[in-house]
């Protein structure tokens, strides 16, 4: 099935500044088993990422492949560690889900608040709103 997806992430350092990012495309939704998944395709510098969205009752994994390549897993109470690979390096990402609500009905919203530390280059929380419409 063909969706639009909005999402907005916002994120905060650890000084409380925060930077809102704002995308929305349009992509595609699977149904396997008890899983969702959404695929979708966005440029970064000029460079393509195919991202993943993974949906299931209480956990949501985002895999990034192209120009990046990432997996994040979020479920409340559980601390992930993945690599972050970008053409500059490797980085290690650690993420502690603090809430997450998914809600499917026609449409899908999903809400993913988390802490998030990057080696030592950078900790903060993350806010990400996903919407998913059926176009």
């Amino acid at each position: 099935m063909n969706v639009n997806i909005n999402i907005v992430t916002t994120q905060f350092n650890e000084i409380g500044e925060e930077n809102v990012i704002k995308s929305n495309v349009d992509g595609t939704l699977y149904q396997k088993k008890d899983h969702k998944y959404i695929i979708y395709k966005e440029i970064e510098n000029n460079e393509e990422i195919t991202t993943s969205l993974k949906i299931e009752k209480d956990q949501v994994t985002i895999k990034r492949f192209g120009a990046l390549e990432s997996t994040l897993r979020f479920k409340v109470g559980k601390i992930d560690i993945s690599r972050y690979l970008t053409q500059e390096g490797a980085f290690v990402i650690e993420n502690h889900t603090k809430e997450i609500d998914i809600i499917e009905g026609d449409d899908i919203s999903i809400y993913i608040d988390y802490d998030i530390k990057i080696m030592d280059m950078f900790t903060g929380r993350n806010i990400i709103k996903i919407d998913i419409k059926e176009k």
